[in-house]
Parts: structure tokens; sequence; C-alpha cells
């Protein structure tokens, strides 16, 4: 399990624009983990599979989850 202190989380969260969206990105199809992982906020432009609308836009996504097939 991968973990980051509240402390840590509300310094990073502290640091990004006041109107910063947070998001958990994901990949693959079959989950074979318990927990997404837990990452400091980083910057992550949208691709647009499922949300050609905000193609581009740039968000920051403060976990990962990957799943293998």
């Amino acid at each position: 399990m991968t973990a980051i202190t509240v402390k840590e989380m509300i310094e990073a969260l502290s640091r990004l624009p006041q109107d910063a969206e947070l998001v958990v990105t994901e990949s693959g199809f079959y989950s074979y983990q318990e927990f997404a992982t837990i990452m400091l906020p980083e910057a992550y432009t949208v691709e647009g599979v499922d949300c050609d609308e905000d193609k581009g836009k740039v968000v920051y996504r403060i976990g990962h989850s990957h799943q293998s097939y």
C-alpha cells in the first residue's frame, strides 16, 4: 500500500490554484489491487477518451489505478 499523510496532502493541495480540479486516473480493464496509488497532486492533461469536451484541459491527479487483463 502506498500512502501519504494528511499533512503532506494538505500542504500540497494548498499550493494549487483555488479553482484546480482533482481527479484519480486509471488504465486497463480488470483491477486486482485493493487500493489506487496515492500521490501528491500532479498536473495531468485530459486526453478526452470519455469526455471529449474536456480534451486538453489541465487537471491535477491525486492518485492512479492501473488495472491488468
